[in-house]
């Protein structure tokens, strides 16, 4: 059974579980508890190094994944990397999606610019690392 878990900031839209279980053939997703959710969505700014505060997310995806598995991850750079190279090393095959944008810019009744920004999934992408 193939297995995808899920690291991001906000909840998958249903495009992404369907590109998902279409093109990738997930059959499982997998999300982080609620501890978990939230040290991936608060990462610390003013820390140098995120190793220790990244590590528990590590030890879940250890524990809830196996090889040949989908690892989605999306979030702070320096996390990413962290958990993309762990990927790389435990043979899961990290993924991102890809987005159209589309950028909108009107001027409201009270003279306000307002800027709305649409992102719409079109596929996932697996990270790529140069040897």
């Amino acid at each position: 059974m193939i297995s995808m878990c899920v690291l991001m900031n906000h909840r998958m839209t249903e495009s992404q579980i369907e590109d998902a279980v279409n093109a990738l053939k997930v059959e499982k997703f997998i999300f982080p508890p609620e501890n978990l959710q939230k040290i991936w969505e608060q990462i610390p700014a003013d820390n140098e190094d995120i190793l220790d505060i990244v590590e528990p997310v590590l030890q879940w995806l250890l524990d809830n994944s196996n090889e040949g598995d989908y690892i989605f991850v999306q979030g702070d750079f320096g996390a990413t990397l962290l958990v993309v190279s762990w990927a790389f090393k435990h043979d899961r095959i990290p993924v991102y999606s890809t987005t159209q944008r589309k950028y909108e810019s009107t001027i409201n009744e009270k003279g306000e610019v307002v800027n709305v920004h649409t992102f719409k999934h079109v596929r996932f992408r697996r990270y790529r690392m140069i040897q």
